[in-house]
């Protein structure tokens, strides 16, 4: 078992890799943009996740251009056609920016809240900096998942 390159697709144990890989991203970044909120609202909470929430947020967005590359494979591999897989593409391109700014943000304020003098000003302008990029790329996660169950379970490829 493992990732493996076939000629036209990606494949995890002979099974295409998009799929499974989905479901990686659809946790993780929900996971750590949730984990990043309750940190940025309540201190304590930040204490005891210490470096795991940016470390959860860096490791999900590393598996999103995966995703996105096994993704434009399958279709390839599929040759799926069509507006709705234009669009659920485009949604699911539009993830890792979002993601990077998640992971950034989110390493930002575990070095600033462990090494910087801490300034009320500052610490607020981060958590609401924190706050956005989880919310926002919770948002996308979201529109991208729902498009892509709609192609698989709505019957909208082509």
């Amino acid at each position: 078992m493992g990732l493996h390159r076939s000629p036209d697709m990606m494949t995890i144990n002979g099974l295409p890799a998009h799929p499974l890989l989905v479901h990686l991203v659809l946790v993780m970044l929900p996971l750590s943009s949730l984990m990043a909120i309750i940190g940025s609202l309540w201190p304590a909470a930040q204490r005891k996740f210490g470096f795991l929430t940016p470390l959860a947020a860096l490791g999900a967005m590393i598996f999103v251009p995966i995703t996105i590359q096994a993704g434009e494979q399958l279709v390839d591999s599929l040759h799926l056609t069509g507006a709705a897989i234009a669009h659920h593409e485009t949604l699911g391109r539009r993830i890792l920016p979002f993601s990077i700014a998640l992971a950034v943000t989110t390493i930002g304020q575990w070095i600033y809240l462990r090494f910087a003098p801490r300034r009320q000003w500052m610490t607020v302008l981060i958590a609401l900096l924190v706050i956005a990029a989880a919310a926002l790329t919770t948002v996308q996660v979201v529109l991208a998942g729902d498009a892509g169950a709609h192609l698989v379970w709505g019957g909208n490829a082509s």
